[in-house]
């Protein structure tokens, strides 16, 4: 064989950068419409929770009613009716069986509806394990019969219990009781891949706090693996996000004064029946915070949130820095209303249109977010007065070869990120100088798992040096 070889990586081209798209404003407002007896339906509320079906095309939005949008086209829009659930603070997907649930007191189930069918209930199931606040779903197991909820519950005061359903027959399995203080919980997040769930916590000092749990097979009960403060001091946490890929979590901090700056936690999953471990936090700059609803793109190498009560809204932007501490990158600016005037950032008011069009305040208070890593863009749902939702491009440097290396065999391996589902050509070149028009196409990689590819090439005998691209498509 030929000489040593070479190989050079091209850097990636930017996709995108982060930039607002547009809205969508979910009317009439429901109070200005009438039910069968003349009176007007429950008015929409603050869309505190959402979900994604990316493969589909739909997201979901909750407040006062359930939205279905159709988000394959510039804006999304409403599919069918929007259907009255109540507001929920918590939600979780099973996109494979077609259900969502909703945890509130009850474990309510609802049917997505195909494509553009419209949502419907499902069933209520009454936990014993206690009050339903929190549910997150695992739905890994190639076999649908073996997917499972895990349900954080409630009990005034005791420690609160993680109860696991069996999502195919719509039963309670089991449960495991968390230790004492472990009584009052925000929000969860899971890790379905490797079989770990993530609550966040107050216990009784109101130090935030993040409780892992293993997922179980069969009819087993989850274990309580562990926990970690994310502070020494009282703070309020209202937006997270889970890197999965990385195995880190990251938790916004909420504070309505702006004298005090927010925060951002960074937190490591921990490997296997390991607790999770603090890495750290940061401060925002001053005036900067309110961070709500989160969504994070662990292939772009960011993490954003939403914030509340900025006039108009913001969204963060944070690079995910590897196994240091994230770093602000910039916020993005969005849309203000039709009021000359607002209040000073940290005040609540009211951001309601009686004409169903008009908010005065703009695209603000965002509550719940989801992110489409198929097309790469946000979507945030609001706390208006007809409901909002609006459309943010996130930054993506994709494709990145993130691996190459050649194989005993003789032939050249590379391990590359790009959007998932996506096409992608590998090229390659003796030349890196040329114009990326003489590169020569050698085909693509398969997609081993969402967003990443790997492409072996076989034709690397007795050539000294070659260079490796990869084109869109």
């Amino acid at each position: 064989m030929g000489g040593a070889l070479l190989f050079g990586l091209a850097s990636p081209v930017r996709a995108a950068s982060l930039q607002r798209i547009g809205h969508t404003t979910l009317v009439p407002r429901h109070n200005t419409l009438l039910d069968t007896n003349g009176v007007p339906l429950p008015d929409d509320k603050g869309m505190y929770t959402a979900f994604i079906d990316s493969t589909n095309g739909y997201a979901y939005f909750v407040g006062t009613w359930l939205f279905k949008l159709d988000i394959t086209g510039n804006l999304p829009v409403q599919v069918g009716p929007a259907l009255l659930t109540g507001q929920a603070t918590e939600s979780a997907i099973d996109p494979a069986a077609g259900y969502a649930y909703m945890a509130r007191t009850t474990l309510n189930r609802y049917a997505l509806g195909a494509g553009t069918n419209a949502v419907s209930s499902a069933g209520t199931l009454t936990l014993s394990a206690g009050s339903a606040f929190s549910v997150v779903v695992d739905d890994s197991d190639p076999n649908p019969s073996n997917y499972y909820g895990y349900v954080l519950c409630t009990n005034s005061g005791n420690p609160a219990k993680v109860a696991k359903v069996a999502l195919s027959t719509f039963t309670e399995l089991g449960s495991v009781t968390l230790t004492n203080g472990e009584t009052a919980f925000w929000f969860g997040r899971i890790d379905k891949q490797k079989g770990y769930a993530y609550f966040e916590a107050f216990p009784n000092s109101n130090i935030p706090q993040v409780v892992k749990i293993k997922l179980t097979p069969g009819t087993n009960a989850p274990v309580r693996i562990g926990a970690v403060n994310l502070d020494t001091a009282i703070e309020f946490v209202d937006g997270a996000s889970i890197d999965t890929l990385h195995g880190y979590a990251y938790y916004g901090t909420y504070n309505s004064d702006t004298n005090v700056l927010s925060k951002v936690y960074k937190m490591k999953l921990g490997d296997g029946d390991v607790a999770p471990t603090l890495v750290g936090s940061i401060n925002l700059r001053p005036g900067e915070g309110r961070l709500a609803a989160s969504v994070i793109d662990p292939l772009g190498g960011y993490v954003y949130f939403a914030d509340d009560n900025s006039y108009p809204g913001r969204v963060y932007q944070f690079s995910l820095n590897g196994t240091n501490l994230p770093t602000e990158v910039r916020y993005l600016r969005l849309q203000g209303g039709t009021s000359s005037t607002t209040p000073p950032n940290g005040i609540t008011t009211n951001n309601w249109a009686g004409d169903g069009t008009n908010l005065p305040f703009g695209e603000v208070f965002f509550r719940s977010a989801v992110f489409d890593p198929v097309r790469g863009f946000a979507y945030l749902g609001q706390d208006s007065r007809p409901n909002q939702v609006v459309k943010v491009q996130l930054e993506r440097d994709l494709p990145v070869i993130i691996s190459a290396a050649k194989l005993p065999d003789g032939t050249f391996q590379l391990v590359y990120t790009n959007l998932p589902f996506g096409t992608n050509t590998v090229l390659t070149s003796t030349d890196m100088t040329v114009p990326s028009t003489n590169w020569t196409a050698l085909g693509s990689g398969v997609e081993v798992s969402p967003g990443q590819f790997l492409f072996i090439d076989p034709q690397t005998t007795n050539i000294p040096q070659r260079f490796y691209r990869i084109g869109s498509p």
